[in-house]
Protein backbone atom coordinates (compact mmCIF):
# COMPACT_ATOMS: atom_id res chain seq x y z
CA UNK A 1 0.00 0.00 0.00
CA UNK A 2 1.36 3.17 -0.96
CA UNK A 3 0.58 6.18 1.73
CA UNK A 4 2.08 9.48 0.98
CA UNK A 5 1.77 9.86 4.68
CA UNK A 6 4.33 6.92 5.74
CA UNK A 7 7.31 7.86 7.53
CA UNK A 8 5.65 11.37 8.68
CA UNK A 9 4.77 11.59 12.23
CA UNK A 10 1.49 11.80 13.56
CA UNK A 11 2.09 15.73 14.46
CA UNK A 12 2.98 16.25 10.64
CA UNK A 13 0.36 14.70 9.35
CA UNK A 14 -1.94 16.57 11.77
CA UNK A 15 -0.65 20.05 10.73
CA UNK A 16 -1.11 19.30 7.53
CA UNK A 17 -4.46 18.37 8.09
CA UNK A 18 -5.21 21.27 9.65
CA UNK A 19 -3.33 23.69 7.21
CA UNK A 20 -6.08 21.89 4.09
CA UNK A 21 -8.61 22.86 6.77
CA UNK A 22 -7.26 26.61 6.57
CA UNK A 23 -7.41 26.82 3.26
CA UNK A 24 -10.73 25.37 2.34
CA UNK A 25 -12.37 27.73 5.31
CA UNK A 26 -10.54 30.69 3.37
CA UNK A 27 -12.03 29.58 0.08
CA UNK A 28 -15.39 29.36 1.46
CA UNK A 29 -14.71 32.69 3.47
CA UNK A 30 -13.80 34.37 -0.25
CA UNK A 31 -17.05 32.60 -2.09
CA UNK A 32 -18.96 33.70 1.11
CA UNK A 33 -18.00 37.07 0.83
CA UNK A 34 -18.35 37.53 -3.19
CA UNK A 35 -22.23 36.44 -3.16
CA UNK A 36 -22.87 38.23 0.07
CA UNK A 37 -21.06 41.46 -2.20
CA UNK A 38 -23.02 40.32 -5.44
CA UNK A 39 -26.43 40.42 -3.91
CA UNK A 40 -25.58 43.98 -2.29
CA UNK A 41 -24.66 45.52 -5.26
CA UNK A 42 -27.24 43.22 -7.11
CA UNK A 43 -30.04 45.68 -4.95
CA UNK A 44 -28.58 48.82 -5.59
CA UNK A 45 -28.83 48.13 -9.43
CA UNK A 46 -32.17 46.77 -9.09
CA UNK A 47 -33.53 49.56 -6.97
CA UNK A 48 -35.36 50.75 -10.04
CA UNK A 49 -36.83 46.81 -11.11
CA UNK A 50 -34.27 46.96 -14.02
CA UNK A 51 -30.69 45.88 -14.23
CA UNK A 52 -29.37 47.35 -17.44
CA UNK A 53 -26.77 45.92 -19.00
CA UNK A 54 -24.22 48.92 -17.98
CA UNK A 55 -24.97 47.82 -14.55
CA UNK A 56 -24.19 44.39 -14.99
CA UNK A 57 -21.07 45.27 -16.37
CA UNK A 58 -19.85 47.14 -13.79
CA UNK A 59 -21.17 44.48 -11.22
CA UNK A 60 -19.17 41.74 -12.92
CA UNK A 61 -16.07 43.36 -13.29
CA UNK A 62 -16.35 44.82 -9.83
CA UNK A 63 -16.16 41.48 -8.47
CA UNK A 64 -13.61 40.18 -10.56
CA UNK A 65 -11.49 42.79 -9.34
CA UNK A 66 -12.26 42.69 -5.48
CA UNK A 67 -12.03 38.94 -5.00
CA UNK A 68 -9.77 38.04 -8.13
CA UNK A 69 -12.48 35.91 -9.83
CA UNK A 70 -13.38 34.35 -13.31
CA UNK A 71 -15.22 35.26 -15.78
CA UNK A 72 -17.48 32.43 -15.04
CA UNK A 73 -17.37 32.32 -11.70
CA UNK A 74 -18.12 36.59 -11.84
CA UNK A 75 -21.49 35.64 -13.78
CA UNK A 76 -22.37 32.47 -11.32
CA UNK A 77 -22.55 34.90 -8.44
CA UNK A 78 -24.31 37.87 -10.89
CA UNK A 79 -26.95 34.99 -11.19
CA UNK A 80 -27.22 34.23 -7.37
CA UNK A 81 -27.87 37.12 -6.43
CA UNK A 82 -30.70 37.94 -8.46
CA UNK A 83 -32.53 34.72 -7.62
CA UNK A 84 -31.56 35.26 -3.42
CA UNK A 85 -33.29 38.98 -4.26
CA UNK A 86 -36.38 37.73 -6.57
CA UNK A 87 -36.94 35.37 -3.91
CA UNK A 88 -37.50 38.43 -1.61
CA UNK A 89 -34.31 37.74 0.32
CA UNK A 90 -32.50 40.04 2.45
CA UNK A 91 -29.70 41.39 1.73
CA UNK A 92 -28.92 43.11 5.46
CA UNK A 93 -27.21 39.74 6.54
CA UNK A 94 -24.70 39.72 4.09
CA UNK A 95 -23.71 43.32 4.41
CA UNK A 96 -23.41 43.04 7.66
CA UNK A 97 -20.94 39.82 6.96
CA UNK A 98 -18.70 42.12 4.67
CA UNK A 99 -18.61 44.81 7.80
CA UNK A 100 -17.54 42.24 9.57
CA UNK A 101 -15.23 40.57 7.61
CA UNK A 102 -13.75 43.03 4.72
CA UNK A 103 -10.74 44.90 5.53
CA UNK A 104 -10.98 48.83 5.40
CA UNK A 105 -9.13 48.72 1.57
CA UNK A 106 -11.50 46.20 0.63
CA UNK A 107 -14.48 48.20 2.03
CA UNK A 108 -13.96 51.40 -0.06
CA UNK A 109 -12.67 49.57 -2.89
CA UNK A 110 -16.62 48.28 -2.97
CA UNK A 111 -17.94 51.63 -2.17
CA UNK A 112 -16.26 52.85 -5.23
CA UNK A 113 -18.06 49.99 -7.28
CA UNK A 114 -21.25 50.89 -5.77
CA UNK A 115 -20.30 54.64 -6.71
CA UNK A 116 -19.66 53.35 -10.51
CA UNK A 117 -23.05 51.06 -10.29
CA UNK A 118 -24.94 53.70 -9.41
CA UNK A 119 -23.57 56.62 -11.88
CA UNK A 120 -22.79 54.34 -14.73
CA UNK A 121 -26.21 54.70 -16.95
CA UNK A 122 -26.17 58.10 -16.10
CA UNK A 123 -29.29 58.37 -14.41
CA UNK A 124 -29.04 58.54 -10.25
CA UNK A 125 -31.90 58.09 -8.58
CA UNK A 126 -33.50 59.07 -4.96
CA UNK A 127 -33.79 55.46 -4.41
CA UNK A 128 -29.89 54.58 -5.15
CA UNK A 129 -28.49 57.31 -3.11
CA UNK A 130 -30.81 55.79 -0.18
CA UNK A 131 -29.41 52.32 -1.06
CA UNK A 132 -25.52 53.82 -0.68
CA UNK A 133 -26.19 55.13 2.21
CA UNK A 134 -27.32 52.20 3.76
CA UNK A 135 -24.86 50.04 2.36
CA UNK A 136 -22.15 52.49 3.35
CA UNK A 137 -23.32 52.92 6.99
CA UNK A 138 -23.77 49.30 7.03
CA UNK A 139 -20.10 48.75 6.35
CA UNK A 140 -18.74 50.72 8.59
CA UNK A 141 -17.59 53.63 5.64
CA UNK A 142 -18.08 57.11 6.05
CA UNK A 143 -21.01 59.10 4.28
CA UNK A 144 -19.28 60.85 1.64
CA UNK A 145 -20.88 62.65 -1.10
CA UNK A 146 -21.38 61.04 -4.29
CA UNK A 147 -19.15 62.69 -7.34
CA UNK A 148 -21.43 64.32 -9.58
CA UNK A 149 -21.90 62.86 -13.56
CA UNK A 150 -20.32 64.51 -16.01
CA UNK A 151 -23.43 66.60 -17.31
CA UNK A 152 -23.78 68.03 -13.87
CA UNK A 153 -20.58 70.13 -13.19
Amino acid sequence: MNNSFSGLSSEAIFQHMQSLQQRKAVLKNKADLSLATAIVLMEIASSDSQVDRFEKSVIHHGLKNLFEISDETAAGLVARARAHLSNMGSSSSFASLLKDTLDPTTKRAMGSVMDSLIRCNGVVDGMEIYLRRRFRDLLGLPDEALAPLSNEE
